[in-house]
């Protein structure tokens, strides 16, 4: 077993500050945030991938419920292609991104309406993605992301700009890769940058198909006035058709 305790120990930290930070403000919620992503190899530099992401509240201490309500549903289709070659060959093929300098994203999603009257909202996204590496198997992370929205038929964007760290570990026989990042949206709706989230987490593999994420995130939202706060749990799973 190959594990850096220093870096192991910062993502703890990081992840107990996350979790520090909002359990001390009163306007604070607590969402599970589970998510799928199926992949689906079209060549050796483009790649599709569907994506369902589910939103469910907690109930908080006033309420009377007893169990998370749906608050939120996603569904997204992507297409994936890499403009630099890769650098490595130990990379499972599955997850070329992971080992790649830059990529790009151009997708759509679909967010039905849930818990109001309001109609359906409808993205097409873009994004840019770059990972530089460093010694002792550490990444350098960034993302820019613009997403053209239609929100029951009024038309906003969103930029979002991203960077984080990541470490590649092993460790009983399983490779690990834990992570921080932190990103930044504008929103034009309130022309103002209205939201700030930290993130840390690990990806793991379960099989040669199926990877798992499961990550802590810190959202801060002030899209007028008043600040809130939210803390995510998230798991992701990934399924991957062309891994062997």
């Amino acid at each position: 077993m190959r594990v850096s305790n220093s870096r192991c120990r910062a993502s703890l930290c990081l992840a107990l500050l996350v979790w520090a930070a909002a359990a001390h403000a009163d306007s604070t919620s607590v969402q599970l945030w589970p998510e799928a992503e199926a992949y689906c190899q079209l060549g050796e530099r483009s790649r599709l991938v569907a994506t369902t992401k589910g939103i469910w509240d907690t109930p908080s201490t006033e309420s009377s419920g007893g169990f998370a309500s749906l608050d939120q549903v996603q569904y997204t289709i992507n297409f994936d292609y890499t403009l630099a070659p890769p650098l490595r060959r130990d990379v499972p093929q599955g997850e070329w991104s992971q080992n790649r300098l830059l990529w790009g994203r151009l997708g759509y999603s679909y967010e039905p309406s849930v818990n109001s009257d309001d109609g359906p909202t409808n993205t097409v996204l873009l994004s840019l993605n770059l990972r530089y590496p460093l010694q002792g198997g550490v990444w350098l992370n960034s993302r820019a992301r613009v997403d053209f929205r239609d929100v029951d038929g009024e038309s906003s964007q969103r930029y979002r700009l991203r960077g984080g760290i990541e470490r590649e570990l092993e460790a009983f026989n399983r490779r690990l890769s834990p992570y921080a990042d932190v990103e930044i949206l504008y929103d034009t709706r309130y022309d103002k940058w209205s939201r700030a989230t930290l993130r840390t987490g690990f990806e793991t593999l379960l099989s040669q198909r199926w990877r798992v994420e499961p990550y802590i995130a810190l959202q801060f939202d002030k899209p007028e006035d008043d600040l809130s706060r939210v803390v995510g749990l998230g798991l992701m799973f990934k399924y991957y058709f062309d891994a062997d």
